[in-house]
């Protein structure tokens, strides 16, 4: 297998755009937080009572749920990432030059596979770094409480890259795959979840759907009671997220195993 990921980096190594989305992507995690914490910081000094009632979501230990949910708008960087990836193979004919130099089929998309798990480990790293540099740069202790949404972190990643990357298997044109990932995930879920929410009151339906099972483990630090109403336990969405996990990895590797290369 090392051998193997040694072949992907050959890949990826000189591939331009991955390495100005990666680039975007990690600025953009401190960017946005940044941001954010900069306007808390305004806050709090033109209304002191207001840390108060709220609290500071970037004080530890809430510094790692809101790190998560704030980061978490921005998983469509690595998203598009692993789609420009798989479809180059497609586009240039890689992959099957890898399997004509001895590589079976299982083995190609076997590394792609590793190479989202790989990802979703770094990201959760950068969130890691992250929550604990504005977790710092806040009033308070550092605390390990409240550190099990790091590991929901991952978990959200993970769903959203296998997502990708089942699209750009099922599609094998990055621009559809890239679209139809954007469109599903920012706008087909989020409606549907909220009609079910609140027109249809469906509340723990509508928590199911791929993506949005991810994203209710990570919730808006306010006002979960809110925009989350009746949330199931965490066991069921993990247990709702491995299904798709099941889901996302056979019906890619069937595809691309069966698919004329």
């Amino acid at each position: 297998m090392l051998h193997l990921l040694k072949i992907e980096w050959l890949k990826i190594k000189n591939y331009r755009a991955f390495w100005v989305f990666g680039v975007l992507y990690l600025v953009s995690i401190f960017l946005i937080n940044y941001i954010a914490w900069k306007a808390h910081q305004r806050t709090v000094e033109a209304m002191p009572a207001s840390e108060q009632i709220l609290g500071n979501p970037f004080a530890f230990p809430k510094v790692w749920q809101t790190v998560g949910w704030m980061s978490s708008w921005l998983l469509y960087f690595p998203g598009m990432i692993i789609i420009m990836l798989m479809v180059n193979e497609f586009n240039f004919k890689t992959h099957r030059q890898n399997i004509i130099d001895g590589l079976s089929r299982q083995q190609f998309i076997g590394v792609k596979i590793l190479l989202c798990v790989i990802m979703a480990v770094l990201i959760t790293i950068i969130n890691v770094i992250t929550g604990f540099v504005f977790g710092s740069m806040s009033q308070g202790s550092f605390s390990w409480e409240g550190f099990e949404n790091i590991g929901y972190v991952f978990l959200q990643a993970i769903a959203y890259i296998f997502f990708a990357l089942m699209l750009a298997v099922l599609f094998r044109r990055s621009g559809l795959a890239i679209i139809v990932f954007i469109l599903y995930g920012l706008i087909f879920e989020w409606l549907a979840t909220a009609l079910m929410t609140f027109n249809f009151h469906m509340a723990p339906y509508g928590y199911f759907f791929p993506l949005q099972v991810t994203d209710v483990m990570l919730p808006i630090p306010f006002g979960k009671k809110v925009f989350y109403p009746d949330t199931p336990a965490i066991g069921v969405l993990i247990a709702a997220l491995a299904v798709y996990l099941f889901a996302y990895v056979f019906f890619t590797r069937r595809k691309f195993v069966t698919d004329d290369l």
